[in-house]
């Protein structure tokens, strides 16, 4: 029996040394870096080029609220009916002048219902210019909350396969610190939190439907709906011959042009090369002429955003005849916004005259 125990307690001490290297191992493992897998072969270490900066981490970088997006609204075939689509709730109606609710200072552009006009609306992060027909008036009656009217046009956008956009109060948007071109209606005293919106959009094949419920501060029995239905309005434009022109300017001094460019924008469409061509030709045929090229606008919107408009545009149209061999010394841009209007603005076709690019001879 002596002999059996010196092998079993040799066997015992060798399994003891054996789990102590093991652990020994282990612990060096982890605490030895981990070595990436190459997937390029290394270069010796003398013609090896410096590694270039490792490129900032911008995967988990939080992105800037981007808020509604009108092109992931489905397209759907609702049946509409008339102009602008959906009627009051129960128990109001269309504010007039006969109303006593409804004072002068309501009339001064706040309602409106007009073929063109643009309208600003708020998402919860941003405003979405529309422009189109337009209509906006104030709802007057009583017996629903506002919740109820929020909730009724909700009802009806959706069923024409529309979504919600935003509602909230307005408190929002006066924290966000952006501005509006046009309040009309709304914040005529200030956003406060009294004051709120719901926004509600439908898009079909050929149109999208705006639709804006709001409440005021000072009428939290009545409220104001706009709808509009977005599109554009090209302007009938029609190439101008360079002898026209010339004409024109021999005899007055300047000629209007009708120059179609993206809505609100200092881009011009594509169609309007054809008028550049007859500019460039006039200016060709006569080499001592210069021209100041003056932008106007109609007065939807605000003066100060249609004279910087007014002036992109005419920068944007000197820029395109420069481009294709104009010397910029025989060109000058200038910009007059809605100040110089050619008709009465009260009506779309004055507005579409009052549109234009003049040449003017210097």
């Amino acid at each position: 029996m002596q002999l059996l125990r010196i092998p079993l307690l040799a066997l015992v001490l060798s399994a003891l040394a054996c789990s102590s290297r093991k652990d020994t191992t282990a612990e060096v493992a982890h605490k030895a870096p981990a070595t990436p897998v190459a997937t390029v072969a290394a270069k010796p270490a003398e013609s090896a080029a410096p590694a270039p900066p490792a490129p900032a981490d911008t995967a988990h970088a939080p992105a800037a609220p981007a808020g509604f997006d009108p092109a992931s609204v489905p397209v759907a075939a609702p049946k509409l009916g008339a102009w602008p689509y959906f009627s009051l709730l129960d128990g109001y109606h269309k504010g007039t002048v006969k109303d006593p609710e409804i004072s002068h200072d309501k009339f001064n552009g706040l309602f409106k219902d007009v073929a063109f006009d643009r309208y600003e609306f708020f998402d919860g992060v941003k405003l979405i210019p529309v422009e189109g027909r337009l209509t906006t008036f104030e709802a007057l009656g009583k017996g629903a909350s506002f919740f109820q009217v929020e909730k009724t046009y909700e009802k009806l956008v959706h069923d024409l396969g529309g979504v919600t956009v935003w509602e909230g109060n307005m408190e929002k948007f006066k924290d966000s610190k952006l501005k509006m071109d046009e309040e009309r209606h709304r914040g005529r005293y200030g956003m406060w939190a009294s004051e709120k919106a719901g926004v509600y959009m439908a898009r079909t094949p050929d149109r999208e439907i705006w639709v804006e419920v709001y409440q005021r501060y000072d009428d939290p029995a009545g409220y104001w709906l706009t709808v509009v239905e977005k599109k554009a309005l090209p302007m009938q434009a029609s190439v101008l011959p360079a002898a026209e022109m010339k004409k024109a300017l021999d005899a007055t001094g300047h000629v209007a042009l009708y120059l179609n460019f993206d809505t609100d924008q200092a881009t011009l469409k594509p169609d309007a090369q054809a008028n550049i061509a007859q500019i460039i030709s006039l200016l060709s045929q006569n080499p001592d002429l210069k021209l100041s090229v003056e932008g106007h606008t109609d007065n939807a919107g605000t003066a100060p955003h249609n004279q910087q408009l007014s002036e992109a545009r005419a920068r944007t149209v000197v820029a395109n005849l420069t481009a294709q061999g104009i010397a910029a010394d025989r060109l000058k841009a200038a910009g007059f916004g809605q100040t110089k209007p050619l008709a009465d603005n009260a009506t779309d076709a004055g507005k579409a005259k009052n549109r234009r690019v003049e040449l003017v001879k210097m």
